[in-house]
């Protein structure tokens, strides 16, 4: 005999690919002629960008950019310098298989690096760095709620899921004219800079997400390029941008991150000595996953009162988005100069960060490191450059989970302050603003097909009416009604028990007809 089960369908958000792809960086960098020699390197690094991501077909391609910038002090005015390399990079990953309703969030990291002056005009550079690449796609999972059938009894559970009502990827560009203003010197060379993305408020209408947030540049520049003379700013941008999300309305919830691919910022007119203004050009990527919390309810086990029963299971896993993480930590600490002195902090940057998440007796903390940077001034007026890392740590509000979490965390500095206390200390404080999401999963047994043999019945004993059991504390209804061939629901009725748990050893009366 056939059952009919009956099934429903939710949209999931699977992982098709998670990997990374490390590429080299090695160059023989010999300075342009324009540049003068060098004293002491400061600090070299390498600043990957992103031009596209693109997939087709069972490949992911990914182009971009990766520049070594090199600062070091020249040996007639001991003044800061910069020299540049960019060259194009790609790389492919391959995928699983060619499904439909893919989007992708592809991420740089710098791994090591390594530089070394051979010659006054000649350095050796050797480092990596990785492109991080997640594919994710939309796809239908089907369950089954009930299985159609007079003699047949089943257990169910209901758990609470995140349904996918929609994805999306775009990418989006950034345009900008920005004036430094004329109570600062006017910019000759831009020695550093840095673009992040601050997410604010976002407001969802129907398949549509309007995005909003705030782009926060920093720039380090040259007033004077004869004298090395430095000064910085930073700019507040704000960002709005409408989203092609198809199916997310006001009712989902919503899972966005936003990635600075690549940026350019230069002068606005390099021939005009008085000018402040700056061109930026940026490309940003957003991700959008909109969610709907439902309450489904899975067959777990069944049997059948009259047949023996044959049950097929599967393991199914399924996700619910369980908490939006969005809060800013303080960290202060001191940088000390070990005795050199120092005079002037020119510039103090975070130059990476780090973290992973951890689930200790259901309460889940992120920690993690952050390197910073700091461009300043010795006792004799010198330029140096010192480095510190600092840990960090965060417990998101409501991040408890009894379930194998996953947390998708964006770390960006939303401001730093510091200040010189005395001839070799710098006290600082970085603001760290977290965004992200945490997720929980659970894998659950459940049955996917049921059949019986007409010709193998169950056997009943159906001489008396009730039959008396003598049960254990902690013995199930289920467990109890299975075994004597009869429903839950009438064990329950006969006893006038309320739990399906027996509480405490005791006679249960098991009816038979």
């Amino acid at each position: 005999m056939e059952y009919t089960l009956k099934k429903e369908k939710c949209r999931i958000c699977e992982t098709d690919f998670e990997g990374a792809s490390e590429q080299p960086v090695d160059i023989e960098l010999s300075l342009p002629d324009y540049c003068p020699d060098i004293e002491r390197i400061l600090k070299c690094r390498i600043c990957p960008g992103i031009t596209s991501g693109v997939i087709t077909g069972d490949r992911l391609d990914v182009d971009g950019n990766v520049t070594v910038r090199l600062y070091y002090l020249d040996s007639k005015k001991q003044a800061v310098r910069l020299c540049e390399h960019t060259r194009p990079f790609s790389c492919s990953f391959t995928l699983k298989s060619a499904q439909p309703d893919r989007f992708c969030r592809v991420r740089l990291r710098t791994e090591y690096l390594n530089c070394r002056a051979v010659s006054p005009r000649k350095l050796d550079i050797h480092g990596a760095f990785s492109v991080l690449a997640k594919v994710c796609r939309a796809e239908e999972k089907q369950y089954c709620t009930s299985i159609d059938g007079s003699d047949i009894e089943q257990q169910c559970h209901s758990e609470k899921i995140s349904t996918l009502k929609g994805c999306a990827n775009q990418q989006f560009t950034l345009s900008e004219v920005l004036d430094i203003g004329k109570g600062k010197g006017s910019p000759e060379m831009i020695l550093r800079s840095e673009l992040s993305f601050i997410p604010d408020d976002s407001r969802a209408i129907e398949n549509k997400l309007m995005l909003k947030g705030e782009a926060v540049l920093k720039v380090l520049y040259i007033t004077d390029i004869e004298s090395g003379s430095q000064d910085t700013m930073s700019f507040n941008i704000p960002v709005s941008q409408i989203i092609d999300v198809p199916g997310i309305d006001e009712g989902t919830v919503n899972d966005i991150s936003v990635d600075v691919m690549s940026y350019d910022i230069s002068l606005k007119s390099e021939f005009d000595e008085g000018s402040t203004l700056l061109n930026l050009d940026a490309r940003l990527c957003a991700c959008v996953r909109a969610f709907e919390d439902r309450e489904i309810v899975i067959i777990d086990d069944a049997y059948s009162t009259e047949y023996e029963l044959e049950t097929g299971y599967r393991t199914e896993s399924f996700m619910r988005l369980a908490s939006l993480c969005d809060m800013t930590q303080s960290i202060t600490g001191n940088i000390n100069t070990d005795g050199s002195g120092i005079t002037r902090v020119i510039d103090l940057w975070c130059e990476s960060i780090s973290s992973i998440a951890d689930n200790d007796s259901g309460k889940i903390s992120i920690r993690g490191k952050m390197n910073l940077c700091m461009l300043a001034l010795d006792s004799e007026g010198v330029p140096f450059c010192t480095d510190k890392t600092v840990d960090f740590s965060f417990v998101p509000d409501e991040a408890d989970s009894d379930c194998k979490p996953s947390v998708r965390t964006d770390l960006c500095v939303s401001g730093i302050s510091f200040r010189i206390t005395d001839d070799n200390n710098v006290e600082f404080k970085v603001d760290l603003r977290l965004s992200g999401a945490v997720y929980e999963s659970r894998s659950v047994r459940c049955i996917n097909d049921a059949s019986a043999n007409e010709e193998k019945r169950r056997e009943k004993d159906k001489t008396a009416a009730l039959t008396i059991y003598y049960a254990d504390k902690n013995e199930s209804l289920w467990d109890i009604a299975r075994r004597y061939c009869t429903s839950v629901e009438a064990v329950r009725l006969e006893n006038s028990l309320t739990d399906d748990i027996i509480q405490a050893r005791s006679m249960v009366l098991i009816p038979m007809q």
